[in-house]
């Protein structure tokens, strides 16, 4: 747990003087490290120096506010009933609520007034560190304003479980489509090489037949051509035989 910072209960407005003050006071006093530590603090915005001081005005809120966001934490990151988260968001609710009330009468006792936005800015601040700071928020010795999108899905609530939840949807979702493509693609490929090996088939049956098809006419062409050599021989033979029958009938 951090040191309680001296100038804790300081109001914004009056902390440079304080500070500089107090270290001027440490200097004489011979505590050289301790006016160094002070020297770098630096002052608060106005939301966080209303959170350090809600411990001080209402520890047991504060108490009741931690031990409420760390039970939702649980029930959300190991599993439990619906009941019990529901009881553990009333209970943040609840003490939430009374130390916005706190928070207001540390503003109107600076003379600031607790706008939306400064009660907004409190209030995610408050959440955040009662689960991520507990020990700081107990102390009031928080450096830093905090937000929930620091924080992500460990802070209770409805909105977290719902973004969680879609969360995990979306990724559950992007890997069935991821699923799907591929198997799209590998279902796409088979049938390419399918076509492809067809293709193939249908060729090389197509080249044998025309093989086969032009051996066939070679052998017609020489038959045709044997043919009709002896067409002629044929002829050539009757023609002589005719010619020897007009020769020997001229001679009777």
């Amino acid at each position: 747990m951090r040191p309680r910072n001296p100038l804790a209960e300081v109001p914004p407005d009056e902390f440079v003087k304080a500070r500089d003050a107090l270290v001027r006071k440490l200097r004489d006093e011979g505590q050289t490290e301790e006016a160094r530590r002070t020297a770098a603090l630096r002052r608060p915005s106005t939301a966080l120096w209303i959170v350090n001081q809600l411990a001080r005005r209402d520890s047991r809120a504060v108490d009741a506010l931690i031990e409420a966001s760390q039970r939702a934490q649980r029930v959300q990151l190991h599993g439990g009933g619906s009941d019990e988260l529901r009881d553990a968001m009333q209970a943040q609710r609840e003490t939430m609520h009374r130390l916005l009330g706190e928070a207001d009468k540390a503003a109107r006792d600076t003379g600031t007034a607790l706008t939306l936005e400064l009660q907004r800015r409190i209030q995610d601040t408050v959440q955040t560190a009662a689960t991520a700071e507990p020990d700081a928020l107990r102390a009031g010795t928080l450096e830093h304003e905090l937000s929930p999108a620091g924080f992500g899905a460990l802070l209770s609530g409805t909105a977290a479980v719902v973004a969680k939840a879609a969360e995990r949807r979306q990724g559950f979702q992007a890997r069935v489509d991821e699923q799907k493509r591929r198997v799209a693609e590998k279902r796409e490929r088979i049938l390419r090489e399918r076509e492809v090996q067809r293709a193939q088939q249908i060729s090389r049956r197509l080249a044998a037949r025309a093989e086969q098809l032009e051996r066939f006419s070679a052998q017609a062409r020489q038959a045709a051509e044997k043919a009709q050599a002896k067409a002629r021989e044929s002829r050539q033979a009757a023609d002589a035989a005719a010619a020897r029958l007009l020769q020997l009938r001229g001679r009777s």
